[in-house]
């Protein structure tokens, strides 16, 4: 098992578990397009979602409720 399927499977599990830099290897390994926008935010866009997903990350890491929206976006994707 590789390392990013061991990400995916803690992140499905327990998605507060994991650092926002974790979180960014997963989306990027889902073809997620990574936008800088303004400030701290930081924009993910994907071509099967309707809506982006914006995350706000602070020391490097953001907080729990981004983390279990983005298991829900994931889900939609991953159907």
């Amino acid at each position: 098992m590789s390392q990013i399927e061991k990400l995916m499977r803690r992140f499905n599990t327990k998605p507060t578990s994991i650092k926002y830099h974790d979180l960014e290897k997963i989306l990027l390994y889902l073809e997620f397009e990574k936008i800088q926008a303004k400030g701290s935010h930081v924009k993910f866009k994907h071509t099967k979602l309707d809506s982006d997903i914006v995350i706000p990350v602070h020391n490097n890491d953001c907080k729990a409720f981004y983390k279990k929206q983005v298991k829900k976006q994931l889900q939609k994707i991953i159907k």
